[in-house]
C-alpha cells in the first residue's frame, strides 16, 4: 500500500494480520501470522518505510504464531489427556480451558495492534509498537 505521497508504507503486511477474523476456526490466526512474516520478502524492496513496517509486522506475527500455536497445542494435549481419563469426574469448563481463554484474549490483542499499526502505516508513518523489539 502506498501513503498519501505515493511510496511504499508496507501496511499490507500490517492487514494480512487481519486474516485472523477468517471464520474457519484457528486457521485465522495461522494464516495471519504467516501472512505477516510472508509479506517481508515483497516488501523489503519497496523502499525504506516499506521495509521498517513489514519487519515490525514480521516480527509481530512471529511472535503471534508462536503464542497462538503453543497455546492451541497445550489446549490440545489438555483436552486428550481429559478424554483418556475415564475415572475422573469431569470438573467444569473453566480449568481445562484456561489456554483457550488465553488464546482468544492474545487474537484480540492481536487484532487492536494489527488496527493501530495498519492506521499508522497508512498515513506514512513508521509503526512504534511501545513492547516490541526494535528491528
Amino acid at each position: 500500500m502506498t501513503g498519501s505521497s505515493g511510496q511504499a508504507t508496507g501496511a499490507s503486511a500490517w492487514a494480512l494480520g487481519l486474516l485472523v477474523l477468517l471464520p474457519i476456526p484457528f486457521l485465522g490466526s495461522l494464516g495471519a501470522g504467516g501472512g505477516m512474516i510472508a509479506a517481508y520478502g515483497s516488501l523489503s524492496r519497496q523502499g525504506p518505510l516499506a521495509k521498517r513496517n513489514a519487519a515490525l509486522a514480521r516480527s509481530w506475527g512471529r511472535l503471534f504464531l508462536i503464542v497462538s500455536t503453543a497455546l492451541l497445542l497445550v489446549q490440545l494435549s489438555l483436552g486428550l489427556v481429559r478424554m483418556t481419563q475415564s475415572s475422573a469426574p469431569a470438573p467444569g469448563f473453566l480449568p481445562h480451558a484456561i489456554p483457550l481463554l488465553l488464546y482468544v484474549l492474545v487474537c484480540v490483542v492481536h487484532l487492536v495492534v494489527v488496527l493501530f499499526a495498519l492506521r499508522r502505516a497508512r498515513r506514512g508513518e513508521v509503526v512504534r509498537l511501545p513492547f516490541a523489539r526494535s528491528v
